[in-house]
């Protein structure tokens, strides 16, 4: 599977902390708050790869009151709730092929896994936790294909701690897990016939279940006329369908990791 889906699933765990980085005072709910960032993203060039690429790291956020609408990875989602705790929007996603880009020899070789176009929503609930700005953020997001690459759905459900540390720092410690169902994962992690004869490993039919645990760091620092600074580590580990896949055994790892860096603009 192409980076670019860990890549929107970063995005996902940093954008909470990264929402709050408003310089004390600034608030106003009938304007207008927009956020642009740019920088580079290092992670595995698909899911399961030992290979890695660096990616650009663009991001947007415009936001009124409770209101927003952002960028995620290659999608965007948004925020249709005025409630300061609870938010539920929308999102869309588009999630590139894989095919003979990939480095891998044996990879190259295999079938290609159409792009395709997602749809769905996210739900969000977020607890007050010690001073002003700290919370815990609860989150689920499911996706569905809307093409003819998996014709599946993924759920992805997070816990993030967002925390300040002083009048210019936040930080974000996120744990999610990543749940496919049989379509998606067999898509993905399974081995079919014609892959078989090319890569002589054994056939494989992956079935519904969680396929990754991870955890990310992120960091926020604030600096003067309304620059920024952000930076990003994670890790995943690949669990039941995507454990016993064939391709992750032989070519692939079940660690993954990955990390960023980045700049940001305040208007």
């Amino acid at each position: 599977m192409h980076s670019l889906v860990i890549f929107v699933l970063v995005l996902m765990f940093s954008t909470s902390t990264f929402a709050q980085q408003r310089p004390q005072g600034s608030f106003n709910s009938n304007s207008w708050d927009v956020i642009v960032a740019t920088g580079i993203f290092i992670s595995p060039q698909f899911v399961g790869s030992k290979q890695y690429r660096v990616l650009p790291l663009p991001f947007i956020r415009a936001s009124k009151g409770n209101y927003f609408i952002q960028t995620e990875g290659p999608g965007l989602t948004a925020n249709i709730l005025n409630h300061s705790r609870i938010k539920l929007g929308p999102s869309l996603r588009f999630r590139s092929e894989r095919d003979g880009d990939v480095k891998n020899s044996i990879l190259k070789q295999f079938k290609t896994i159409n792009s395709s176009v997602e749809v769905g929503g996210f739900l969000s609930y977020s607890i007050p936790v010690g001073p002003p700005g700290t919370n815990i953020t609860t989150k689920i997001k499911t996706m569905f294909d809307l093409g003819d690459a998996h014709n599946g759905y993924t759920i992805n459900s997070s816990i993030t701690l967002n925390k300040v540390l002083n009048r210019r720092t936040r930080i974000g410690i996120t744990f999610s897990a990543n749940f496919g169902d049989q379509n998606y994962n067999n898509t993905y992690y399974g081995l079919s016939a014609y892959n078989k004869k090319i890569s002589g490993y054994l056939l494989y039919e992956a079935g519904s279940g969680f396929n990754d645990i991870g955890s990310s760091v992120n960091v926020t620092y604030s600096l003067k006329n309304n620059w920024g600074l952000i930076g990003i580590f994670g890790y995943k580990k690949l669990i039941g369908p995507a454990k016993t896949s064939p391709i992750i055994q032989n070519i692939g790892t079940r660690n993954q990791f990955l990390s960023s860096i980045g700049v940001s603009y305040r208007f």
